[in-house]
């Protein structure tokens, strides 16, 4: 009986170590800022669009299609697939509703 209580204990620690290590959007945007900027406000290297300035929905969409559609993105694309390639789904729901409730810039 003893072991039957370890092993679950075990596996609830196992799955709130889980949900814990799930980033959230700061810590996902960390990877962007060198191109991006501390607030998503520079136009990036080979870009031509500030981050800031996009709706979440369009920063989602835009970043799923580096993660799928080889041919999306501008001179630097190449690199932004290698920056979005690891992330899931939700990492880049995270990151884009991050830069937008945190840095959105009005047009």
């Amino acid at each position: 009986m003893k072991i039957g209580k370890f092993i679950a204990v075990a596996v609830l620690i196992a799955g709130a170590a889980t949900m814990v290590s799930a980033a959230d959007g700061a810590t996902i945007y960390k990877r962007c800022v060198v191109c991006h900027g501390k607030s998503a406000e520079k136009v990036p290297p080979g870009g031509s669009i500030i981050s800031a300035t996009l709706p979440a929905e369009e920063i989602k969409k835009s970043l799923k299609l580096y993660k799928t559609d080889k041919g999306h993105g501008g001179k630097m694309k190449a690199s932004m697939q290698v920056q979005v390639k690891p992330l899931t789904d939700e990492d880049i729901d995270t990151v884009a509703d991050y830069i937008f409730k945190n840095f959105h810039i009005a047009k």
